[in-house]
């Protein structure tokens, strides 16, 4: 979805004008070089007045009449071309430069599959050609045969090493077979050739950029700028790389400016769309999503991003239309796939959502997937046989489908299961476990495998069918005995507290709560805060002055102390994170504050998960709403502190 597209430099694709020999004929021979001359002058008339009158003498003569193509083809009378040179090639078919122009002719009227032959049979009669290899370069990347352009440009660069144009278009095919190192070796010694090539440095920011350094990638798009201030391609690469760099406004200004300078580019629409809805700025997002496809209507990218931006909005209708869009130009489309499956499984629709969900593969990539050298599990009976189950994606989806090993194991299957470290003593006591593995060891011999994450579409699993029996994961019994002890005294209600997802995730800071709010939480009398936070977020001071909380972060090794440290806690309250769904796990008392449009499992419109039965939702009325839901949190917390009292009270009364 939407990297900037690479711009060869320009592809020259040489006309050849044979050189008569001037012994016999002589006042041919003269006429001949006199029209050369004139050819390499532009004057194309006098080249066609003596190229006919060396006809009118000799009705065969090959260089006249390939002369004459050429005159016609700088005309554009394709036809006449490509008569006159194949004329030249029937009185002397062993001059490989008519081939080659036959080749220039065929390319420039869309017969790409004609001139690679013709190309082909030049390059028969002359192996050392250089502009024939090259034009076999480009036309193969035209057609979308990569390897084959390849070779051509590196037999063309061997014979001319330091050609600026070749190492250029070698790193642009490089560049689309995602081979980034190898591509940046060309880009960078062209680039040393030729320091003041607009177009190189352009496709050099670009590669570095989509090999996810865009820090480097901005240096070379601005001293692309820096000659040219209104290089359009410059602009927009700039504008990716300062947005990679989570500098989003920076980037805006640079889309902006290349829409001033061509308000009609699709590309920059759309570039510009994807930050401004990095910033929540869907409405903007959206007009220029549309605008994009208005210029542009059959790039399925665009409909893709603007299926996104309409699911933000909850607009889910419009968004199942766009993808429909997306998919119908481009069937196999496996983002669009993917994100029309989140869809379908936020609303519900499992049966559908599950099979699309499964498109990951192909979007995401994964290299266990290729690594294993073993069929994937699809349901087929497994009873004697062994099937690995291992981890991917996040930690919280690890959390959430753990449940569905035991099942796995009920089938009859030897079940090895393959965990990343800070789960490895979570899932040591997960019923139905064979072998538990480090995730990345290798692996002993097994039959079947499958991702944690396709055993729901392999089990059929609805609403309905979800295995929600809680709890299905134990903390070990030391850490729950040494964190009974660590959190004890104190008759307050002890509250775990997470307030903030993964800041590597894009959509952290819509499903993280503002600090700045949290004091109606933190000042509530009667509560005893735990803060379960970990990473950048733990160590915010902005919290300190909002009320006394207790970071745990430190003595939080992995999972199976998160766990043991939540088994003695009243509640949990969390946004969408790990911890959450590790409380549900657990089933242990927990809230989930969450954003308008929230991740898939979490459904629409209802305040239980069906996946977690102690689980609480608390839902944002709008976009960014989130002081309705703090204060809705502090009502419920007032709630269960007054029915604690009365409960307190009640003992007491009765000497309890």
């Amino acid at each position: 979805m939407n990297r900037q597209q690479r711009r060869a430099a320009a592809k020259h694709r040489k006309p050849v004008a044979y050189r008569a020999a001037a012994a016999g004929r002589e006042p041919i021979a003269q006429a001949f070089d006199m029209a050369l001359w004139h050819y390499r002058k532009g004057r194309l008339d006098e080249v066609e007045r003596l190229c006919n009158w060396i006809l009118s003498t000799d009705a065969n003569h090959a260089q006249g009449l390939n002369l004459l193509g050429l005159v016609a083809h700088h005309r554009g009378h394709s036809d006449t071309a490509l008569t006159r040179i194949r004329q030249a090639i029937a009185s002397n078919d062993r001059v490989p430069e008519f081939h080659h122009n036959i080749g220039n002719v065929l390319k420039d009227i869309g017969r790409l599959e004609e001139a690679r032959a013709a190309y082909q049979q030049a390059l028969a009669l002359n192996r050392k050609s250089i502009d024939t290899l090259y034009n076999l370069g480009n036309l193969s990347q035209e057609l979308g045969r990569l390897d084959q352009a390849v070779l051509y440009f590196e037999q063309a660069l061997t014979l001319r090493p330091d050609s600026v144009e070749i190492l250029n278009n070698l790193g642009a095919v490089l560049h689309d077979q995602g081979r980034f190192d190898v591509a940046l070796a060309h880009y960078s010694r062209a680039a040393a050739l030729a320091p003041n090539s607009i177009e190189i440095l352009a496709n050099y920011g670009a590669a570095l950029c989509d090999q996810g350094e865009p820090e480097k990638a901005a240096v070379q798009f601005e001293r692309a700028l820096a000659l040219r201030s209104d290089h359009i391609e410059s602009l927009n690469g700039l504008g990716i790389a300062l947005r990679a760099q989570g500098r989003v406004e920076a980037a805006i200004a640079r889309f902006e400016r290349a829409l001033v300078l061509m308000p009609d580019r699709a590309e920059t629409h759309n570039n510009l769309a994807l930050a401004l809805e990095d910033l929540g700025r869907l409405d903007e997002a959206i007009v220029h999503y549309e605008h994009s496809l208005k210029l542009a209507p059959d790039q399925p990218e665009t409909h893709n991003n603007l299926g996104n931006a309409l699911g933000y909005q909850r607009r889910h209708e419009a968004a199942m239309s766009a993808y429909g869009r997306a998919l119908a130009l481009k069937p196999d489309y496996a983002e669009a796939h993917y994100n029309r499956g989140l869809l379908l499984l936020l609303r519900g629709d499992y049966e559908r959502g599950w099979a699309e969900h499964e498109w990951r593969w192909r979007y995401k990539g994964n290299p266990d997937q290729r690594r294993f050298g073993r069929p994937k599990w699809t349901g087929e009976p497994v009873a004697g046989r062994t099937v690995l189950i291992h981890a991917e994606q996040g930690f919280g989806d690890i959390i959430q489908f753990l449940r569905y090993v035991p099942l796995v194991a009920a089938q009859g299957a030897k079940v090895l299961l393959a965990m990343p470290r800070p789960v490895i003593r979570l899932a040591e006591k997960l019923p139905g476990t064979s072998a538990l593995l480090l995730q990345g060891d290798p692996v002993a011999e097994f039959d079947l495998h499958c991702p944690l994450l396709s055993l729901p579409h392999v089990f059929g699993t609805t609403i309905e069918t979800i295995p929600n029996t809680v709890p299905y994961l134990q903390p070990p019994v030391d850490a729950l005995a040494a964190w009974r002890g660590r959190l004890s005294g104190d008759s307050g209600l002890k509250v775990g507290f997470v307030w903030s997802g993964n800041p590597a995730n894009k959509l952290n800071s819509s499903r993280s709560l503002p600090v700045g709010m949290l004091k109606t939480l933190l000042g509530i009398p009667g509560v005893r805060w735990f803060s379960l936070q970990v990473g950048p977020a733990a160590t915010n001071r902005e919290l300190e002055p909002t009320g006394p909380i207790e970071d745990l972060a430190p003595v939080l090794t992995d999972f199976a102390d998160t766990a043991a440290a939540i088994c003695n806690l009243d509640l949990v309250i969390s946004v969408e994170t790990a911890v959450a769904h590790l409380a549900g796990a657990l089933g242990r008392p927990v809230w989930v504050p969450l954003a308008f449009v929230p991740a898939w499992r979490w459904l629409l419109d209802r305040e239980d998960s069906p996946w977690y039965p102690t689980m609480r939702l608390f839902r944002q009325s709008s976009p960014g709403e989130w002081e309705g839901v703090v204060h809705r949190l502090a009502d419920c917390l007032a709630q269960v502190l007054k029915s604690r009292g009365c409960a307190d009270a009640s003992r007491a009364q009765h000497g309890m």
